[in-house]
């Protein structure tokens, strides 16, 4: 059934299923940090999108009013920009945290290798290093 929203019609199974599959999807994402497989910090952006989406589909007039107040033709149009603009901006903070981590592998790899230096000198003078 086809219900009529301020100028356009929204279906109710459509509305269901986005409630459903955003609960579901934030269920997911929280088992996920629940069982360590997630950071926090990286799961919050996921959780945001998913409640908005829970939000979308519990009130369609949101979605339609805030296209209207954008100057959008069309509700979906909103829907498809705010998509993408929300994977840019996860696509950004994960570039942000493997920059981290490829600054933290070489800092840690650099250590590394002093060590193991420091360790073929000592062989090499006969210094035996302390059992631990």
């Amino acid at each position: 059934m086809l219900v009529y929203k301020g100028g356009a019609f929204v279906s109710e199974i459509l509305r269901i299923v986005a409630v459903v599959a955003s609960a579901l999807f934030l269920m997911g994402v929280v088992r996920l940090v629940i069982r360590g497989r997630l950071l926090l910090k990286y799961s919050l952006l996921w959780m945001l999108l998913a409640v908005l989406v829970f939000l979308c589909g519990l009130f369609p007039q949101i979605v339609y009013e805030v296209a209207r107040l954008l100057g959008f033709v069309s509700p979906s149009n909103l829907a498809l920009l705010a998509g993408v603009v929300m994977l840019l901006v996860i696509a950004l903070s994960l570039s942000v945290a493997v920059s981290r981590l490829v600054v933290a592998n070489k800092n840690l790899t650099q250590r590394v290798a002093i060590l193991e230096h420091e360790i073929e000198r000592a062989d090499a003078r006969g210094v035996t290093a302390p059992e631990v």
